[in-house]
């Protein structure tokens, strides 16, 4: 398979956790859902269709900083008369920076759009005044990896892929619950996953599990460098 791969890096990046309703909290890298919406701005899509897979890895340190912004009221929706500003509490990921793993559908034209510095639409981390420009780095052969003992990548590895982890002195793991999974459409959304990951650009070390049939996770040799796929 080929696999393309591009970076995302920005000031700020502001990713909403949809619980939070008083105070903007940010999941600490690109939800899913995001980033199958900054691809298909890539394109000039709506939504991506068919089989799409990707896998990230964190590039720096997560760090995260609170603001509080003068949000508008809903009123505006109503012509204006009963608009207010509303201070929010909003929380933004400090200096995000990602490698993006991707094969699927579209792989041509986005190997296309990226590799001419081009995009239909503007791109963002999450909000429209978080604005990224996506570097294109290379497109590499994948080698699926079937028959595995334990695994060490520096991608984020979705829960349901993981039988048990490793641990090692001075490695600390982290975890990140109830991502949305897949956009529908009109605000419609399906499925939670969670993810575990290391914010330092170490390895994750684990025996894999088999993942759950509805969101399928893969592990590829991409360049002697092993990725999870979901």
């Amino acid at each position: 398979m080929q696999v393309l791969i591009f970076e995302l890096k920005g000031k700020m990046g502001h990713f909403r956790r949809p619980d939070t309703t008083g105070t903007h909290a940010t999941y600490p890298f690109i939800s899913r859902t995001a980033l199958h919406g900054l691809l298909a701005s890539i394109l000039g899509l709506e939504m991506l269709d068919g089989n799409n897979f990707m896998a990230l890895r964190l590039m720096t340190p997560v760090y995260t900083c609170t603001q509080e912004m003068s949000m508008m009221g809903k009123g505006f929706e109503k012509g204006g008369k009963d608009s207010f500003n509303r201070p929010t509490a909003v929380e933004f990921v400090v200096n995000p920076h990602y490698r993006i793993y991707y094969t699927g559908k579209y792989l041509k034209d986005l190997v296309g759009k990226l590799s001419g510095n081009e995009s239909h639409y503007h791109t963002y981390l999450g909000c429209a005044y978080c604005l990224t420009f996506p570097k294109f780095v290379d497109v590499a052969r994948g080698i699926l990896i079937s028959a595995m003992g334990e695994v060490s990548t520096r991608t984020i590895v979705p829960t349901n892929a993981i039988s048990s982890l490793k641990f090692r002195e001075g490695t600390c793991y982290s975890r990140v619950s109830g991502m949305q999974y897949r956009y529908l459409g009109g605000r419609r959304f399906d499925g939670t996953i969670n993810f575990i990951y290391n914010d330092e650009n170490r390895s994750i070390e684990f025996v894999p599990a088999v993942p759950n049939e509805g969101k399928p996770v893969s592990f590829v040799d991409v360049s002697g460098e092993t990725i999870c796929l979901w």
